[in-house]
């Protein structure tokens, strides 16, 4: 893989690191408004930071390690990218995220996936570099970049406005949608047997560090925090 330059590697740390930030704080914020007891508040969010420090270093030490590369069959990436959705999953659909859907209002559920407006830039970048295939970026297939536009606006408006169930289910759909097209993508991009999406370079981030954190930190996230903003709407009297 061509190695990215420094000033986009940074700006995508600095992605990943906001998105473990706004966890922790919404994790904060959800007790502070359930009125939870100070000392349980303290431990869901304490948990929750060590535990996403945890995830960092296990999913950083993978791709640092190369056993992503290694040519096995099933690919040994895909088991990475299958336990990331995983790990998602399970946060969003048990306590943890009943705690955000139920503790966080639903502008800040929304306003959080403006984090891909940026991520988009940075993976159209690493494309302008050589690092990843056109159909990564916005000028092809990935239309991703139109969810975390999409977040800024809709958050703002659901800030100023209020809830909006027609706003925020159409937010959550189109997002879902471009987000399983867009990992759609990355996975018929890389080098599995299934591939599809020919073109040089194929797409190979989850091999690199800090690279592969773009699966457990950007793609499973946006993942989590669409079931969140779910389980928000199946809480909600229509």
């Amino acid at each position: 893989m061509h190695i990215p330059s420094a000033a986009s590697t940074a700006a995508f740390v600095v992605i990943v690191a906001a998105v473990v930030g706004m966890l922790v704080l919404a994790t904060a914020e959800a007790g502070r408004r359930l009125r939870e007891p100070p000392a349980q508040a303290r431990r869901w969010t304490l948990a929750t930071a060590l535990g996403a420090v945890a995830w960092l270093a296990v999913t950083g030490l993978v791709s640092a390690s190369g056993v992503l590369a290694a040519d096995t069959l099933p690919p040994r990436a895909l088991f990475f990218f299958t336990a990331s959705l995983l790990v998602a999953l399970v946060f969003a659909l048990t306590r943890p995220g009943a705690r955000l859907a139920a503790g966080v209002p639903i502008a800040a559920l929304v306003g959080f996936h403006a984090f891909r407006l940026p991520l988009e830039l940075v993976l159209h970048s690493w494309y302008r570099q050589g690092t990843l295939p056109i159909q990564m970026t916005y000028e092809a297939c990935n239309l991703d970049i139109l969810t975390g536009i999409g977040a800024v606006f809709a958050g703002l408006w659901l800030w100023r406005r209020g809830p909006s169930r027609p706003v925020v289910w159409a937010f959550n759909l189109v997002g879902t949608a471009l987000l399983i097209n867009v990992a759609t993508i990355a996975v018929l991009s890389s080098p599995v047997p299934f591939r599809q999406f020919l073109a040089d370079p194929p797409v190979l981030l989850a091999f690199h560090f800090p690279y592969g954190w773009i699966v457990p930190f950007c793609v499973a996230p946006a993942l989590a925090g669409h079931v969140v903003v779910f389980r928000w709407l199946a809480r909600r009297p229509a």
